[in-house]
């Protein structure tokens, strides 16, 4: 199944989607919206909003505008008038695929229409194919008109469209129509400024016919619509013919133009017109003349560039390639792969030691009307992103690229402040060589321009990233969030699952970097304020410190010196230190002091009102652990900034002081304890904020072994103290009232509280099921939360969160949402993915197995889901929404954080949790699939591509579902890339051989299941 074909959308419910902008490593990326509605697009443009050439509108507008400012295809057939697409009770369909989109309406003349981004040119341009084929019996006469009634010109932005686009009009112009490659540009920069300049780059259009020639062009609506200003009918093509529309003398300047490409034809039976539409943007018009003297433009051409449009994507999601006995999920795999590359980035290598990533950008939908994306108009375009989104992406990335290596380690360890929280912006990457600051993209279009053949170009600029140094490209943007750093450990992990046997040389590696805070959290007196409802935290950081300089490295000499190093371990230890000291006063969850919330960011007001999270808790008790272990592993010392040493030994000392009257205390508040905690983590970050001192103290690995396992203790205890409260159900969130308060000069000082539980969030089980506890409790969690209001019984889902019914609305914006949508209590379908993929980790087989089959994408009812079922949503509608009408439907397209919850699940499946460890000193492979029944088609096999390189074919004898412990694998043929092959007894290759399988020195590695 290559593509997604939906009957007569016109008259489903809406949905929104985009193509993937993929343009190729060496292309300019085009972003494009479509909507099941008209002619599918309804805007696309250059970078980013600001940059539209059809105007972006949010999903709710584009429905309602799709058919009249959308594309258009007028025709007069025999001079009866027609328009394509506009009556729904015509037979008509949209097939979907990864990197193209394709309309057809057939009523006796058949239209169809073929949209993707124009792969591996200098320039950025959406292509637009129209075929109008004569499906009667007779020689037909036709007439058509086929274009966009509103094209943007360059230099208007997207706040002035919005804002003041009469005002606009008059900077607006239309260029070079006589040759019939118009250009729309604005004269000037329209800021209302002294400084004022020309403005160089322009949009343009074009069609060609099948040999090349250039089509007339009509860029005057007034032309074509006469009177009719609606843009309902183009009143002079129902009155005369194109040779009179084209004769009238067209405006060029003060109008929003539009731009349809006109024409006629006699088609005999059976006959086709085929048009070649170009729509994009270039810098300046030498860039289009050059482009348009190097290229023939015409049928080979254009198809050339369809297939290889389509070629790019089956390469990138090549690495996931997998065969079962379902066409549907296979698919999904890719376009799932495909979804995760957008928002975690493609990674590619550049000279001989970088790692780039490409085709990355923050999701920015027309659901999502208010994210700010960007996609870089260039070379080996990049984009932005957020730390959590970006982190997550790429957890799976030295799977299916293992030349990656320690990459995303490094970025994102290095991105952890020395308070243990970290910048929310991922910016695009930039280097330095000889001076000089620059994007890969730049870099290549500077020595383009400065000449020579390819293959020179190609090899200095091999040598030059070579050469160049990485700067952080990170920045503060707001807040501090309290999960961000629970997903770095998940890329160590992952890391270890390929390579086990390197973990100590991991975690001393001396060679990691802080970032530099730019805002710092304020102590707890000036974080309070006293409102008319209360006590509440509102003034969570201390803007008198915000800074945004270019150093955003951590140095010695009190922020003077040079630039601090240390190691992977050195970084677990402050994360386990600095996320303890924010336990809040019961010592369960952990504080948001930060002013923002967690993954669930809808809960926007819980910082305010004392909220705090199991969540990262579960999570603090899941590094604890790995830190412990990692002591073993490192050796008897390590050295460490002293200020760090000075702060894990003063919470030492703390809770050695209150721990004995803790656990001998009933009462749930441990004030104290916390006032001494705080006490001691206020007085570090004053020290190390500008920096720290450069002195250096080597400790202990058994004394901080020490530490952590008190710490853990701790935790734990108010673990299973929050597990009493939420009667089994892994609590995730709860909010404390202040009841008693003293106000000084230095500000407000709580005295005691009042604990406030949430309803249950399906967040806290999925951190829980990540613990190594016992698999009987895991298994009543299990059930706990399938007898619980998280289970939607009508769907077979997950939802996200109980009824927020009695909830303050000072809990944030989910309490405002109608219940089934957005975050309050939908099927939120990243956290859903979440939650099978602890349900697999954990070893409930069965359990996931039946799950899975209900709430995975590829498997849902497509008329219920509302869209391609090879595409993921953000949310899909849950049975608790009053619109009986959208339960189980999809909503928010795609770039969500479910794709990489998808290929964790994948690789479970496929290959079991961790198919590389050490035994016995011994690097070995052992494969440990989960195959469902309904995943096996009749010849029995299943194949998947381990590591992005080698087949594994698995030969199933059997029935049922394949599960561990009922299959043995009785034997593995490896067959290396020559075709010789050698058979193994057992499931497990081990040594050498194992090493070559990870190196992917073998083809195809062939596996018997028996049961």
């Amino acid at each position: 199944m290559k593509q997604f074909t939906m009957e007569n959308y016109g008259r489903k419910s809406t949905f929104a989607s985009f193509l993937p902008g993929i343009a190729g490593i060496k292309g300019i990326p085009i972003w494009c919206y479509y909507v099941n509605r008209g002619q599918a697009v309804v805007s696309f443009g250059v970078e980013n909003k600001d940059h539209s050439i059809m105007e972006f509108c949010p999903a709710h507008t584009s429905y309602q505008n799709a058919k009249r400012t959308g594309f258009r295809t007028f025709m007069r057939l025999d001079g009866k008038f027609r328009e394509s697409f506009y009556d729904e009770t015509v037979d008509h369909s949209m097939s979907i695929e990864m990197n193209c989109l394709s309309v057809k309406e057939d009523a006796g003349v058949k239209t169809e229409v073929t949209y993707f981004v124009l792969p591996e040119e200098t320039i950025g341009a959406l292509v637009r194919k129209l075929v109008i084929t004569n499906d009667t019996d007779a020689e037909m006469s036709l007439e058509f008109v086929d274009g966009m009634p509103a094209l943007i010109p360059y230099g208007v932005s997207l706040d002035s469209m919005k804002n003041m686009a009469q005002l606009s009009k008059a900077w607006m112009q239309v260029e070079n129509l006589e040759t019939k490659v118009p250009c729309f540009r604005v004269r000037a920069s329209m800021a209302d400024t002294a400084s004022v300049s020309t403005v160089d780059g322009s949009n343009f259009a074009l069609a060609v016919d099948k040999e090349g020639k250039l089509c007339d062009v009509i860029v005057d609506n007034d032309v074509l619509f006469a009177y009719d200003n609606s843009l309902d009918k183009p009143v002079e093509l129902l009155t005369s013919g194109v040779d009179e529309i084209l004769a009238k003398k067209q405006n060029v300047s003060n109008l929003v133009p539009g731009c349809f490409f006109a024409g006629k034809k006699t088609l005999a039976k059976g006959e086709s017109i085929t048009l070649y539409e170009l729509y994009g943007q270039v810098e300046n018009q030498d860039i289009l003349k050059e482009f348009l003297a190097s290229h023939k433009l015409d049928a080979n051409y254009f198809e050339d560039k369809l297939s290889r449009a389509r070629e790019l994507t089956d390469e990138i999601t090549e690495c996931i390639d997998s065969h079962t006995g379902n066409e549907a999920f296979d698919a999904y795999t890719r376009y799932t792969y495909m979804d995760n590359v957008l928002r975690g980035g493609l990674p590619i290598k550049l000279g001989d030691n970088k790692t780039f990533y490409v085709y990355s950008r923050k999701h920015g939908d027309l659901e999502r009307e208010y994210n700010f994306f960007s996609m870089s108009p260039e070379f080996f375009s990049q984009g932005n992103g957020n730390f959590r989104d970006v982190n997550q992406n790429r957890r799976c990335d030295v799977f299916f690229h293992p030349d990656t290596g320690k990459d995303s380690i490094h970025l994102f360890y290095d991105l952890i402040q020395l308070d243990g929280y970290n910048p929310l912006a991922i910016e695009k990457k930039v280097y330095n060589y000889n001076g000089e600051t620059f994007t890969p993209g730049a870099l290549y279009k500077k020595l383009l321009k400065e000449g020579g053949d390819e293959g020179a170009v190609a090899k200095k600029f091999s040598h030059i990233m070579s050469e160049a140094t990485e700067a952080l490209g990170a920045n503060f943007g707001e807040g501090y969030w309290t999960d961000h750093w629970t997903y770095n450990l998940d890329l160590i992990e992952e890391y270890l699952g390929i390579y086990p046997e390197k973990e100590k040389e991991l975690l001393l590696e001396n060679r990691y970097t802080y970032f530099l805070s730019q805002e710092k959290v304020n102590p707890r007196a000036m974080r309070y304020v006293v409102t008319e409802n209360g006590v509440r935290q509102y003034n969570a950081l201390d803007e008198s410190t915000k800074r945004d300089t270019p150093e955003k490295l951590v140095r010695t000499g009190d922020g003077k010196g040079t630039v601090y190093t240390g190691t992977l371990l050195e970084k677990l230890i402050l994360l386990c230190t600095t996320k303890y000291a924010t336990l809040d006063p019961y010592c369960m969850g952990t504080e948001m002091e930060g002013g923002k919330p967690g993954w669930y960011d809808a809960l926007n007001g819980l910082p305010g009102i004392f909220g705090s999270s199991m969540a990262e808790t579960y999570e603090l008790d899941r590094m604890l652990e790995y830190t412990i272990h990692s002591m073993d592993v490192c050796g008897d010392s390590l050295t460490i900034f002293r200020e760090l040493a000075d702060f894990i030994r003063e919470l030492n000392s703390i809770t050695d002081k209150y721990q004995d009257e803790m656990n001998a205390d009933q009462s749930l508040a441990h004030v104290e304890f916390w006032n001494a905690i705080n006490d001691a983590k206020e007085e570090y970050r004053d020290k190390i904020y500008n920096g720290i001192s450069g002195e250096t103290t080597a400790v202990s690995l058994n004394e901080i072994k020490e530490i952590l396992v008190k710490f853990k203790a701790v935790v734990a205890a108010g673990i299973k103290k929050a597990f009493m409260i939420g009667n089994g159900l892994a609590p995730t969130y709860f909010y404390y009232e202040v009841t008693d308060v003293k106000e000084d000069a230095n500000g407000v000082h709580p005295l005691g509280f009042l604990l406030h539980v949430m309803p249950a969030f399906l967040e806290g089980p999925v951190r829980f099921l990540k613990l190594p506890v016992a698999d009987d409790q895991k298994k009543a969690l299990y059930n706990k939360v399938k007898s619980s209001n998280l289970y939607d019984e009508k769907l077979s889902m997950y939802k996200v969160n109980e009824p927020l019914a009695e909830a303050s609305y000072e809990i944030g914006r989910c309490k405002c949402f109608t219940p089934g949508w957005l975050e309050n209590e939908s099927i939120w379908l990243h956290m859903e993915y979440k939650y099978l993929l602890e349900v697999i980790k954990s070893g409930m087989y069965k359990e996931f197995i039946e799950d899975f089959h209900t709430a995975c994408v590829p498997f849902m009812d497509p008329e219920v889901y509302g869209r391609s079922i090879l595409e993921n949503s953000s949310f899909i509608a849950s049975s608790a929404n009053p619109n009986e009408s959208i339960h189980g439907k999809g909503f928010v397209a795609r770039l969500s954080g479910s794709t990489i919850e998808f290929i964790s699940i994948w690789k479970i499946m496929m290959f079991g949790k961790t198919p590389f460890k050490v035994q016995d000193g011994s690097l070995c492979f052992k494969l440990c699939p989960v195959i469902p029944e309904y995943l096996i088609g009749s010849d029995k096999k299943v194949t998947a591509k381990l590591l992005g390189q080698t087949v594994v074919e698995y030969n199933l004898e059997g029935s049922g579902d394949f599960i561990p412990g009922n299959y043995t694998v009785s034997d593995m043929e490896l067959v290396d890339r020559d075709g010789n092959a050698r058979k193994f007894i057992g499931d497990t290759v081990s040594n050498g051989d194992a090493a070559a399988i990870r190196d992917g020195e073998f083809a195809t590695i062939k596996v018997t299941l028996k049961k």
